[in-house]
């Protein structure tokens, strides 16, 4: 087996890899989505790396089409996924726009007015561009942690990578006037071994983004009481401790509020548990409107709970 075959096996055995990853992923996490568009996404780009190198039997031209649509709509769904995976409005208009736009000026230049090199350049335009959009999208989210901050930064390398690369390889290279030594060309050698670097790093931050999103909801149901939906004993006491501490920093008034349910026993003797559970659940909603995002609720006993309040005094 030459090296230009494995070169050309290269991304698509890792593009395979990574989607069986996701796959697996997602089959654990149903409630997260996102995970199956990621999975779906590197799948496609498998046989868009195939198609490259081999040809169907409907001829070179639309084996090349079937190609970078297979290679547009993994970019749309690797684009959608990071978006959404952060809880922001997926940009749909724009991820139109971008990959379409390239997809469209590609068929131009491969049916209408064929010529490679403006293939390429349309192509690599379009997937800048929507890694560039993706960026913008993260670029309000790129403080909440070092995941989010890494996959911003891989967003506009990556972009950097479709515009720049490509620029200055076509400039050096020269046109392509055919596709005789095209897959031996510095083009397709840098334009692979970058996309396997780029795919393999902005998966494993996705990998990673995941592996928070489990430990945070472990962290949250055992910190977490599930009647009330308040924080329990445990949680409240750490996030109290962590918030006296920063008022006790800044010199701020902190105020505390315990309070019970009387009669309780009886509420429940009388009417049912499922009764004193519906007002268990009523009260804490209440208690945790009333504290807002900036102070604790807990319910720390049966029917006990307690309220730290920051900012606040006595009065």
């Amino acid at each position: 087996m030459d090296t230009g075959l494995l070169i050309a096996l290269l991304n698509p055995t890792i593009a395979l890899a990574l989607g069986a990853a996701f796959l697996v992923l997602w089959f654990h996490q149903r409630h997260r989505p996102y995970l199956a568009v990621l999975a779906t996404s590197y799948c496609l780009s498998a046989p868009g790396f195939l198609f490259q190198y081999f040809t169907l039997p409907v001829g070179m031209v639309l084996t090349k089409l079937v190609s970078n649509i297979c290679f547009t709509a993994a970019g749309c769904c690797l684009s959608s996924a990071i978006v959404a995976r952060y809880g922001r409005r997926v940009p749909y208009v724009g991820i139109a726009l971008t990959t379409g736009g390239g997809l469209a000026a590609f068929s131009w230049f491969m049916f209408v007015q064929p010529d490679l090199t403006w293939r390429i350049l349309s192509m690599n335009f379009g997937f800048g561009a929507l890694s560039l959009l993706v960026a913008a999208e993260l670029r309000t989210v790129r403080g909440n942690g070092p995941t989010e901050k890494i996959l911003f930064v891989l967003s506009l390398l990556s972009g950097l990578n479709f515009v720049v690369r490509t620029l200055i390889v076509v400039i050096a290279h020269g046109p392509f006037p055919s596709y005789d030594g095209f897959y031996g060309s510095s083009y397709w050698t840098t334009a692979l071994l970058s996309h396997a670097l780029l795919s393999l790093l902005i998966a494993l931050s996705l990998f990673s983004a995941a592996a928070l999103d489990v430990l945070k909801a472990l962290k949250a149901e055992t910190h977490t009481d599930p009647l009330s939906g308040l924080l329990n004993r445990r949680g409240f006491e750490e996030r109290a401790a962590l918030l006296l501490d920063q008022c006790a920093k800044a010199k701020f008034p902190v105020a505390m509020v315990l309070a019970d349910l009387d009669h309780f026993k009886a509420l429940n003797d009388q009417h049912g548990h499922a009764v004193g559970d519906r007002v268990i659940a009523d009260f804490a909603a209440k208690l945790s409107f009333a504290t807002g995002t900036r102070g604790a609720a807990g319910r720390i006993g049966g029917e006990e709970f307690a309220v730290l309040l920051p900012l606040c005094d006595l009065a």
